[in-house]
């Protein structure tokens, strides 16, 4: 997930009364902070760095969000940072001058705090990505796709499954992926990291550096204590494996029966080389399915061995191939798609999914009401565990080491779309959320899938370690400069 940071938006009259709000904010900003104070900006950035204000051609673009829930958040100005100096620059300018600010790497933060009305500092152009060994160096605005595209070193570590996501905000709140129930998260395999702190000073995190800042880094969430303009990445050679990658669509009504038998599969991969996202889905036309959709490292027969009582289930269409790393990889990878408005709610169980669970959760598919905009209702499983249950809850920020899946409870709607319907389908989600917990006995959730309507955050994120974080919260940033409604620390 991206850097987080601001501004917080409900559903339906209360969003309207926020939105204005926020747009009211943006326009007392830009007219309270005067042209000599942009200008003052301007002249402390470096060479290749750009201040862009509304009115400019490329504004638009450059203010624009992935979740279009958050799209008429208007900051007062994005500055596109060439590097490390330019984000120094920006945090002592908001800090003088008053200025709420949000980190941006790709800008896919679900609950819209990658944006704000006040100044996004924008990393996207600080995207190298360098081998050095069996490392990569990656800059601050460095996207999943960045990381492919430097497969010629033949290195990897685990990553999203969307292009566009930052690694920067993905390595920050833990980091799904294929391939972590092998390898580990996005952020155990990170070995340290740049951080520019809010007086603007420039300090390294790792282990034998500043080792409290370099734990809350791994799973403490972006925008808190710093803005991260660098990371090193301890990486896997992968050229000479194979892999092979599997689609399976069954009836709804399977759904039970396929989680159970996946759940059985799961148990007996005692090489961790099997991984699997289970997606049940009611689309905008109305059709309900069961869907999954992974890999396994390793030639295509042991693949169908280990998935024959799900072959057996007649899944349609079925898609099985054996492919190098890399291929597998891209077939793995999310396709491009059009922009709309999304909200997710998250939980994190240690425990397998029982059959009463898998029927609540398939009738709530079966009975979900898209309402006239056609919108979507889907609960994705996450299969954990493996190399990422290693690790003590306690070893890194990340909490979640227990956990068999994350779950990501959700509905996506176009844009326009009427609030008295967004209300709707946000009550249906809640509905099937607390019908979870009660279920799985947990409130625990992914932070890289932020609720702003989840009570108890807190602990859902972070459970026994957000009192840490607050104590590196207060050391690195004792201002309190870095935040937002889910910051660490609030009360």
């Amino acid at each position: 997930m991206p850097l987080s940071r601001r501004v917080f938006l409900g559903a339906g009259t209360a969003a309207a009364v926020v939105l204005k709000s926020a747009v009211a904010e943006a326009a007392s900003l830009r007219s309270g902070v005067g042209d000599s104070a942009w200008q003052e900006l301007r002249q402390a950035l470096g060479p290749g760095a750009a201040l862009v204000l509304p009115g400019a051609q490329d504004f638009p673009a450059q203010a624009a969000v992935d979740n279009q829930r958050y799209a008429s958040v208007h900051p007062a100005g994005v500055l596109a940072c060439a590097s490390e100096r330019d984000v120094q620059a920006a945090l002592r300018w908001c800090a003088k001058h008053g200025v709420p600010f949000a980190p941006r790497s790709g800008g896919h933060n679900y609950a819209g705090y990658s944006t704000t009305t006040g100044l996004v500092i924008s990393l996207r152009a600080m995207n190298h990505v360098v081998p050095r060994g069996q490392r990569l160096h990656l800059g601050g605005g460095a996207t999943n796709s960045d990381v492919y595209a430097a497969r010629d070193a033949g290195l990897y570590f685990p990553g999203g499954r969307c292009p566009g996501v930052g690694v920067a905000g993905l390595t920050l709140g833990g980091g799904l992926g294929f391939n972590d129930r092998k390898w580990g998260l996005t952020c155990d395999r990170l070995v340290e990291t740049q951080v520019v702190l809010a007086d603007g000073t420039v300090v390294r995190a790792a282990e034998n550096e500043n080792p409290d800042l370099f734990w809350a880094c791994r799973g403490g969430a972006g925008g808190n204590f710093g803005i991260n303009t660098a990371f090193v990445f301890d990486s896997v050679p992968v050229n000479n494996l194979r892999a092979t990658v599997f689609s399976l669509t069954f009836a709804l009504d399977a759904g039970p029966k396929v989680v159970e038998e996946l759940q059985h599969v799961l148990d007996a991969d005692r090489t961790d080389d099997f991984d699997v996202r289970i997606g049940f889905k009611h689309a905008g036309d109305g059709t309900t399915s069961v869907w999954l959709l992974g890999q396994r490292l390793g030639p295509e027969g042991t693949l169908r061995n280990a998935l024959k009582p799900l072959l057996a289930l007649n899944p349609d269409p079925a898609f099985i191939q054996e492919r190098d790393f890399w291929s597998a990889q891209d077939y793995l990878m999310e396709p491009p798609g059009g922009q709309d408005c999304y909200a997710s709610k998250s939980l994190v169980p240690d425990q397998w999914l029982r059959p009463d669970t898998l029927t609540a959760l398939t009738e709530w598919i079966r009975t979900w009401r898209r309402g006239p905009s056609r919108a979507t209702g889907f609960v994705t499983l996450f299969a954990m565990g493996g190399a990422g249950a290693r690790l003590r809850p306690d070893e890194t920020a990340y909490p979640h080491r227990r956990a068999k899946y994350v779950i990501d409870i959700g509905t996506h709607w176009p844009p326009g779309t009427p609030s008295d319907q967004v209300q709707d389908l946000l009550a249906q989600t809640r509905r099937l959320h607390r019908a979870l917990r009660q279920h799985l006995m947990t409130d625990a959730a992914y932070v890289n899938f932020p609720d702003p309507d989840l009570r108890g955050w807190q602990h859902a994120y972070y459970g026994a370690n957000h009192q840490r974080l607050a104590r590196i919260k207060r050391h690195y940033d004792p201002a309190g400069l870095f935040r937002y409604p889910q910051a660490v620390g609030k009360p």
